[in-house]
């Protein structure tokens, strides 16, 4: 389950980090020859760099700008086929291809992950603004409103009677109404609370990096990030959210 209070992050147009997966594209050309070429590789640093440039001279939002710089980064796979082949010749041309493809993806993904996390150190143009959406996860609510539905979720928490669901579910809401009150030692301890009676809900580690990040207090919120990404949900994100706390660390020394 993804926790409500990290649904900005995957309910927006963020879902380019997704297509990450499809590093390799695959076409069919005809010409004299059965033939399949790769561009050169290029390194964690090189890819860095042309997606940044391409990045700073985009305009619009952070999908915007960086869905054409993705695909300048990527590897393309062409399989050139003799005129006259059968469909059966091309679609095995192409099956064999894409086994190849297919082979290679896991690799490549990892690379774009890891462009991804350097872009966030180290392409300003990027950084600020992956740092400007990690910042509306949780807006500041200090509104009467807001106080007033805190003590009203604190005193159903303390229901006995209310099922284990319920009680995650008002438990997640305290946390991100507190957090949003910038009441970040109450929000501590609703997070270790829910990590305590209900050791799966990872999202609990990252509010907590949250409100350590709000407190400059980056090594650890690179911890609770870190066992985030442990279970496996979200890890390449998180991963980017490490990267973020570096970025932020780096800037406050």
């Amino acid at each position: 389950m993804i926790p409500r209070y990290t649904s900005n992050f995957f309910c927006t147009p963020f879902l380019w980090l997704c297509i990450l997966l499809l590093a390799y594209s695959c076409e069919i050309n005809y010409s004299t020859e059965v033939t399949s070429t790769e561009n050169k590789e290029k390194s964690i640093a090189e890819m860095s760099q042309e997606a940044c440039d391409c990045f700073s001279k985009q305009k619009g939002d952070i999908d915007a700008r960086m869905a054409p710089c993705i695909k300048s980064t990527t590897f393309s796979q062409k399989v050139e086929l003799p005129e006259g082949y059968s469909i059966q010749d091309s679609v095995a041309a192409v099956e064999n291809m894409k086994s190849k493809v297919d082979s290679m993806n896991s690799r490549k993904a990892a690379d774009m992950s890891a462009m991804m996390q350097t872009m966030v150190v180290s392409c300003d143009a990027f950084g600020s603004e992956f740092e400007t959406l990690y910042e509306k996860t949780y807006p500041v609510d200090s509104s009467v409103a807001n106080l007033n539905s805190i003590k009203t979720l604190e005193s159903r928490f303390q229901t006995a009677s209310i099922p284990d669901t319920a009680k995650k579910a008002v438990l997640n809401e305290l946390i991100a109404k507190n957090i949003g009150a910038r009441r970040l030692a109450e929000g501590l301890r609703r997070c270790q609370q829910m990590k305590k009676l209900f050791k799966d809900e990872s999202g609990a580690y990252y509010a907590s990096a949250f409100i350590y990040s709000l407190q400059g207090k980056y090594p650890l919120a690179i911890n609770e990030l870190a066992q985030e990404s442990s279970s496996e949900r979200n890890s390449d994100l998180n991963k980017m959210f490490i990267a973020l706390m570096k970025r932020k660390a780096q800037r406050n020394k």
